[in-house]
């Protein structure tokens, strides 16, 4: 199994205005993080509009994804969905295109038990094959899963080789490091929380930035595996600072930003909207100071 470690990139998916994949545009994207030195790529998540794709999208993007990575990175494609039946479909997909592991958001809206919970990754690690990863994304699926709860889903699929926590909370990515990591791939998210994360010894980071400014966010985790946490700091400031601009308006900031370094990820899927060029002219303006750095 490779290892699953670092900046793990959730890169976006770029889409034209009729909501048709831009081909050539994520074959760009994959070049550019694996030429940056990027550790590892997350496409089809929350910032790759997984939910809102249809199958035959969602399939034809980790296929791009996986051949233009060509082995050189890992790629962990998230195969969560609304309904299970899709998830299980696209991690047996998955497992067929050579996927190093998937991962999948807990069922959405309702609030599934323990109980309905092992049995939903189980199907999808007996339909995939592969290494699968938990993501516990609290304010999209509406519930927690919590290291306790983590840890009695993983004891019964043997599959599951970690979980990618995007609580926001300090104590619970403590205590899934404390409780978990000795056996489990603990991996954080949420990218004002990029610092804690590594310094409290996650394997790794899901980064949204990192899709933009990957050498910012490769920065921090070097500061911080030499020990440098005043560096670390600075570098955490400036991110969190990406960030709070990124995120005026869904996705589409993060699209029309990638336009800064000479890729085209077109506009977000509906009912999401692109930002006005106005928007977008504001945008670029506060993020190139950052690209100076």
């Amino acid at each position: 199994m490779k290892r699953f470690e670092g900046v793990i990139t959730a890169i976006v998916t770029p889409l034209n205005h009729n909501g048709e994949l831009k081909e050539n545009s994520i074959r760009e994207i994959v070049d550019f993080q694996v030429g940056r030195g990027i550790h590892g790529l997350f496409p089809l998540g929350t910032l790759g509009e997984g939910i809102y794709l249809p199958v035959s999208h969602r399939k034809r993007v980790a296929e791009l994804v996986i051949e233009q990575a060509k082995s050189k990175i890992p790629v962990i494609i998230h195969i969560g969905a609304a309904e299970a039946e899709k998830a299980v479909e696209l991690a047996k997909h998955a497992g067929e295109i050579g996927a190093d592991a998937v991962c999948s958001v807990a069922p959405i809206y309702y609030r599934p038990d323990a109980k309905s919970l092992i049995e939903y990754f189980k199907q999808i690690a007996k339909a995939s094959k592969l290494p699968v990863f938990i993501y516990n994304n609290v304010g999209r699926q509406g519930y927690n899963i919590d290291p306790k709860l983590f840890g009695r889903i993983a004891s019964e699929v043997p599959e599951i080789v970690g979980v990618k926590d995007t609580s926001y909370n300090v104590d619970q990515i403590t205590s899934y490091i404390q409780e978990h990591s000795s056996k489990y791939i603990i991996m954080g998210a949420g990218d004002s929380m990029m610092l804690i994360n590594f310094a409290l010894g996650a394997a790794g980071h899901v980064c949204a930035v990192s899709n933009i400014f990957p050498e910012l966010t490769l920065s921090l985790y070097k500061a911080v595996k030499e020990g440098n946490i005043v560096k670390a700091r600075e570098l955490q400031f400036k991110i969190s600072s990406i960030r709070n601009i990124l995120k005026e308006v869904d996705i589409a900031p993060y699209k029309a930003a990638l336009k800064i370094r000479g890729i085209d990820a077109g506009y977000p899927a509906k009912p999401l909207r692109p930002l006005t060029d106005d928007e977008c002219k504001a945008l670029l303006e506060k993020l190139k100071k950052y690209l100076e750095d």
